[in-house]
C-alpha cells in the first residue's frame, strides 16, 4: 500500500507541475571535489611539465590570457608578454626545471594555489637556481589554467 500511495503522491506532484529537487549526496560533493582537485592537480602538473620540455604550445595552453607573472619584485602582465620571455628561456641549453609540489590548496572549484620546491638546473654550467613558487591556479569554463605565478629566487 505504502509505494501505491508513493505512486500517486508523485504523480500529482508530476500533474500539479511540481518538481523535485535533489540534493547532492556527501559521496556526489566529495567527487565533485576530488574531480576539482584532480584537474587543478593536472594543470600545475602540465604547466611545469611543458615548460621544462621547452614546448611553447602546451605552455601557452596551460597560462590564462589574463595571467600575473611576479619574480622578485617584477611584474609581468598578460600571457603574451610571459610567453615572450618563456620563448627566449627555452633557447638556453642545457637547463633541466626540476619542481616538487609541496601543497595544493582548493577554494571551492574555482581556485586554488600550488606551492612547489623548483630548481633550474644547468649540469654543463654547474649550475642549480633554487626557486619558490606559489601558482595560483583559476577555472574558467570549465578548463583549469595558471592565473599567476609568485616566484622568489632562494639562492
Amino acid at each position: 500500500m505504502r509505494k501505491l500511495h508513493a505512486v500517486a503522491v508523485g504523480a500529482a506532484a508530476v500533474g500539479l507541475g511540481i518538481t523535485a529537487v535533489v540534493v547532492p549526496s556527501a559521496a556526489s560533493a566529495s567527487s565533485e571535489h576530488d574531480n576539482c582537485a584532480a584537474g587543478m592537480h593536472a594543470a600545475v602538473v602540465e604547466d611545469n611539465a611543458a615548460y621544462n620540455a621547452r614546448d611553447p604550445e602546451r605552455y601557452e595552453a596551460v597560462l590564462n590570457p589574463k595571467m600575473i607573472f611576479f619574480y622578485d619584485g617584477n611584474v609581468t602582465y598578460g600571457r603574451d608578454a610571459i610567453m615572450a620571455n618563456a620563448k627566449r628561456d627555452f633557447t638556453v641549453p642545457g637547463w633541466v626545471w626540476q619542481t616538487t609540489i609541496l601543497s595544493e590548496t582548493m577554494y571551492g572549484c574555482t581556485s586554488g594555489i600550488a606551492v612547489l620546491d623548483a630548481h633550474s638546473v644547468n649540469a654543463s654550467k654547474g649550475t642549480d637556481v633554487h626557486f619558490s613558487v606559489a601558482m595560483t591556479m583559476v577555472r574558467e569554463h570549465g578548463k583549469w589554467t595558471v592565473g599567476m605565478d609568485t616566484v622568489h629566487r632562494l639562492n
